[in-house]
């Protein structure tokens, strides 16, 4: 089973890989200003958007789909549940540079876990993923735009660009929750040892500013660039900000 993945623009290749339930139209507020200066490998995730799904949705398992498609040697980008699967790439294979938006290296909280969500509120949210995958969505686009100060306006973005897209399959909703469920990266984090960015919305509900902090802390050569006004989308908030930080860091 391939992956699909868009290939445009122009220079040093660039995987970005997209959020939960979502898919690669995602990306859409950046893609045209990024495509200037990277050629964009978009990922959509195994059961999302144009991919088929795989039998073992396990982040490992995962992680090696998108390595032995990417190109060589990339930079990668990845956002929420893609900023999990980047870290994992950036792991197991050759990785130029890594972009982590909006990332934790554990989304749900544990006893020595403060910066996520709670489990319980974790497992009410996304109980009725699969009954109910349209009801869910809606609730999870206003809750990553909650906080910015272009909530209404980046929410209505969110859903046009995810309705670019077929449905999700049952099985792949299931198996990427369960990666946002089970993974917890915090004791290999400090493996990844090539220059990565942290681009974190001021008011993220998803992923405290805290767990970008905490990783920035973590890596020798982190930087963390807090977005003032953005909640859980600066990409689709704050564009042009977003993309710049991107193309300065991976340009340097």
């Amino acid at each position: 089973m391939s992956l699909h993945i868009e290939k445009i623009g122009q220079g040093e290749p660039l995987v970005m890989i997209h959020g939960w339930g979502m898919h690669s139209d995602m990306w859409m507020q950046a893609r045209d200003l990024l495509s200037q200066h990277f050629e964009l490998h978009l990922v959509d995730l195994p059961g999302m958007g144009h991919s088929e799904n795989i039998d073992v949705y396990h982040l490992h398992e995962v992680a090696e789909k998108v390595a032995k498609q990417m190109p060589m040697n990339a930079y990668v980008l990845g956002w929420s549940l893609g900023g999990l699967i980047a870290s994992k790439v950036a792991l197991i294979t050759s990785v130029k540079k890594l972009v982590l938006v909006g990332s934790t290296p554990c989304f749900v909280q544990r006893d020595d876990w403060s910066h996520g969500m709670p489990r319980d509120v974790f497992e009410s949210f996304f109980a009725g993923a699969v009954q109910d995958y349209q009801g869910t969505m809606n609730k999870l686009l206003a809750l990553i735009a909650m906080g910015s100060k272009n909530a209404r306006a980046t929410s209505k973005i969110l859903r046009e660009a995810l309705a670019l897209r077929p449905l999700p399959n049952q099985q792949g909703l299931l198996g990427a929750l369960d990666i946002l469920r089970t993974s917890d990266l915090r004791q290999v984090l400090s493996g990844i040892d090539i220059p990565t960015l942290f681009i974190h919305g001021e008011h993220d509900k998803l992923a405290p500013v805290a767990a970008a902090q905490w990783m920035s802390q973590q890596l020798l050569q982190a930087e963390l660039h807090v977005i003032k006004g953005a909640a859980h989308e600066p990409f689709i908030s704050h564009p042009q900000d977003f993309t710049q930080q991107v193309t300065e860091f991976l340009k340097a």
